[in-house]
C-alpha cells in the first residue's frame, strides 16, 4: 500500500499523523491485503484562510484500487471531527465497492449455471 499525506493551509503535526494512522490508514489496511496495489492519498487542512468559525476544516481521501478510484471528503469544526466523519464515509465507500465485486461474481456464476 502506497500512502501519501498532504496538508493545506496548516502544518501537519505528529499528533495529526498518528490520528490519521489510527483512523484512516487502519480502515484501508483492514479491507485490503498488503500485496494489493492500493494508493492512498490523504489531504487535511483548512478549507479557507480567512474563515474562523463553522466547518472550516476538511479531510479528503482518494483511494486508488487498480483502476477504480474511491473518494471521500468531509468537513468539520475541528480537524479531528473532520477525520472521524471521513473514516465513516471511507468505510461506506469501501463496503459498497466490495459488495459490487461480490455481486458481479455471483451474477457470473448464475449465468454459467443457467447455460448447463
Amino acid at each position: 500500500m502506497k500512502i501519501s499525506l498532504k496538508s493545506t493551509n496548516m502544518e501537519l503535526l505528529d499528533s495529526i499523523k498518528g490520528y490519521l494512522d489510527k483512523k484512516i490508514i487502519a480502515v484501508a489496511e483492514r479491507f485490503f491485503k498488503a500485496e494489493e496495489p492500493v494508493n492512498l492519498d490523504i489531504e487535511v487542512g483548512k478549507a479557507t484562510k480567512h474563515h474562523n468559525k463553522g466547518k472550516v476544516f476538511r479531510a479528503e481521501v482518494n483511494l486508488l484500487v487498480g483502476k477504480k478510484m474511491l473518494r471521500a471528503e468531509s468537513y468539520g469544526e475541528d480537524l479531528y471531527e473532520a477525520i472521524d466523519l471521513l473514516e465513516a464515509e471511507l468505510e461506506n465507500e469501501i463496503k459498497k465497492f466490495k459488495a459490487r465485486i461480490k455481486t458481479l461474481i455471483i451474477k457470473g456464476a448464475r449465468s454459467v449455471k443457467e447455460k448447463k
